[in-house]
């Protein structure tokens, strides 16, 4: 008998997202956690101008720095076009493309420079907006300036990295520890310190077992249980309760990467439908 299918939020804040998810195929749950790595789009610097740039910095690492400055992309996925639909778009294309503008400039007189951040983009879109106002993009000196436009456009983590919304998308299966309290030995109690609800279990001196949701990394447990807790503690893993964990890198909200990631997995499933019926199978 196949096991119920269930979800369950383990913790979510603005950066990360942790989710149980039972019953369900281990293929399917690693095809999201690459999905949310390569497909779900985000938008990101494509192109940048330079109309005046005379500081110690040259145009390509500028253009790089702006490329990889993570922008907001909740709105702008419902706004604009797929990154399909824009292939080959010229830059300025209102549905395909935001247009980027910075100015700065500082006159000889000036006693000192300055590091100009993300808050100085100028964003036609007010919905598309710096993750990370702060993030630093270049210095200027005193008589130094720089004027450039820059384009972005929606676009996936397997064109380049920085359209990836994820910065850690993994799953591991939960492991269940089995313990007998009555032969854990002080070496033992020990060993597993780093693991206070399997030392609190120990202590009671009774057997059981019980599941690890927020220990992701158990091998330090494993090398107690093959060596000083041996007898008094075994480690399982569940293969029908895998831990999903997606840490975002600003540019998406990670509930909303888990949901892009299902819609980019059934439209892959419908299309691979579509070609085997076009096959006559």
């Amino acid at each position: 008998m196949s096991k119920a299918k269930s979800l369950d939020i383990l913790s979510l804040d603005e950066r990360r997202i942790k989710v149980l998810i039972q019953g369900f195929p281990v293929a399917y749950v690693n095809a999201l956690r690459r999905l949310a790595l390569s497909d779900v789009p985000t938008m990101a610097v494509d192109y940048v101008y330079f109309y005046d740039n005379n500081t110690g910095i040259h145009d390509e690492i500028i253009a790089h720095r702006l490329g990889l400055t993570v922008l907001k992309s909740d709105v702008a996925l419902s706004k604009y076009k797929s990154p399909e639909e824009c292939r080959g778009a010229p830059e300025g294309e209102r549905d395909c493309y935001v247009e980027i503008e910075i100015e700065e400039h500082l006159e000889p007189t000036e006693l000192s420079g300055k590091y100009v951040t993300a808050e100085a983009m100028k964003i036609s879109d007010p919905d598309v907006k710096p993750a990370y106002p702060g993030t630093v993009l270049f210095y200027i000196a005193p008589g130094q300036s720089v004027h450039l436009v820059a384009f972005a456009r929606l676009g996936r983590g397997r064109e380049h990295a920085k359209w990836s919304p994820a910065t850690v998308a993994s799953s591991k299966y939960v492991p269940i520890v089995y313990y007998d309290g009555s032969k854990a030995s002080n070496d033992c109690l020990k060993c597993v310190e780093a693991y206070p609800e399997v030392r609190k279990a120990l202590e009671s001196g009774g057997k059981g077992s019980l599941e690890l949701m927020e220990f992701r990394n158990t091998s330090g447990l494993r090398y107690c249980a093959e060596s000083v807790c041996s007898g008094a503690l075994h480690i399982e893993y569940d293969h029908t309760k895998l831990i999903l964990d997606i840490e975002s890198s600003g540019a998406l909200k990670p509930e909303r990467i888990i949901f892009e990631a299902t819609k980019c997995l059934e439209k892959r499933a419908r299309r691979l439908l579509e070609l085997i019926e076009e096959e006559g199978a």
